[in-house]
């Protein structure tokens, strides 16, 4: 009775997550939006050379499209999968694809861990979605059933440092519009609340131009309306992925002072390339900090990074077999579980 009791639950949690999306299509309500290309762009920073041709990629919880089809317009040999449940975002996707002439393109009906999608793809990746599962292992194992042997998981996930005060405005709003049919926008904007992109070091002109207030209404329903959020941090990842992947690392923290790489291991890969890196014992001044830092953990490390920098999001990168050796030398050196985890790069 218990377990139908839960199921019950988090499929009641689920259907209000589809009917909030089919209201605010995310990240983008029309078609004449820029597509975002900032993931494309980042992608030779975390995978060696980008992604390779004749491979199947996977975005579950693709939304409105906009991030995989900038993703697909720059790797044309690639196959992108696109899984969402949204029928309003889906939509848009498939018309987004179309204005843009990209056919590498296809999209499935569907939510994690339910849907059903029959092949197993050599990339795969989950920006802002597995916290808002009822479930997030049940997510992450679904994940992990549909990646190839040597496959690569990438995750943007939502810090629990950085966001406790979102949290809080979120539980009053939800509290205050609890009898509301409209979703509750209404009370968000009476409490003066309103979401801007730089609490995740991403100014608001991120796909190309300023949020238009419908677009505004889409990101701050997805802030404090969406009914299921679970904030998480690098600490949780080894045991949410055990099982599903062999190693998993740090990546990025993103937050209102910026959205630097990590650099655990002090490999100084892309320095000169202009992205913004952090080393922990760039945390302090103190030379004796300094030190303590440096003689802890990969994710002791980490777990400093948190508390000084208080990102509000973070993303890691997790894989099968052979598969970390596609990433580059900074990802190899960001270990939190793997074989060596930690240990210096030669």
């Amino acid at each position: 009775m218990q377990s139908l009791y839960f199921r019950e639950r988090d499929g009641m949690a689920a259907s209000a997550t589809r009917r909030l999306y089919e209201a605010f299509p995310f990240p983008s309500p029309g078609v004449n939006r820029p597509l975002i290309d900032v993931v494309a762009n980042e992608l030779p920073l975390v995978v060696e050379g980008g992604l390779r041709d004749g491979w199947s990629v996977l975005d579950a919880g693709c939304g409105t499209g906009h991030t995989m089809i900038g993703l697909a317009r720059a790797y044309p040999n690639v196959h992108f999968v696109g899984l969402e449940p949204s029928n309003a975002s889906r939509g848009i996707a498939q018309r987004l694809a179309e204005r843009h002439g990209i056919t590498n393109v296809e999209f499935a009906d569907g939510a994690m861990p339910d849907a059903v999608l029959e092949r197993r793809f050599e990339f795969v990746y989950s920006f802002g979605v597995v916290h808002h599962l009822p479930d997030p292992k049940a997510g992450l194992k679904w994940l992990g059933d549909h990646l190839a042997d040597h496959g690569l998981l990438h995750l943007w996930l939502y810090n629990a440092i950085g966001e406790v005060q979102r949290m809080r405005d979120r539980e009053l709003v939800r509290l205050m519009a609890a009898d509301e049919d409209s979703h509750g926008l209404d009370v968000v904007r009476a409490l003066g609340l309103s979401l801007s992109l730089d609490a995740y070091g991403m100014p608001g002109a991120w796909a190309g131009a300023a949020l238009d207030q419908e677009e505004q209404d889409v990101f701050d329903a997805d802030a404090y309306l969406n009914p299921v959020v679970h904030t998480l941090r690098f600490g949780d990842l080894p045991e949410l992925l055990d099982g599903v992947t062999d190693w998993v690392a740090a990546d990025r923290v993103y937050g209102p002072d910026g959205a630097p790489y990590l650099d655990l291991s002090g490999t100084g890969e892309f320095a000169a390339q202009g992205p913004e890196v952090l080393r922990p014992e760039d945390l302090f001044e103190d030379p004796g900090l300094r030190t303590r830092i440096g003689g802890l953990g990969n994710l002791d490390r980490l777990r400093a990074v948190e508390l000084v920098q208080r990102p509000t999001g973070f993303r890691v990168l997790a894989g099968r077999g052979g598969s970390l050796r596609r990433c580059t030398r900074r990802v190899a050196g960001n270990l939190l579980t793997g074989p060596a985890c930690g240990a210096p790069l030669p």
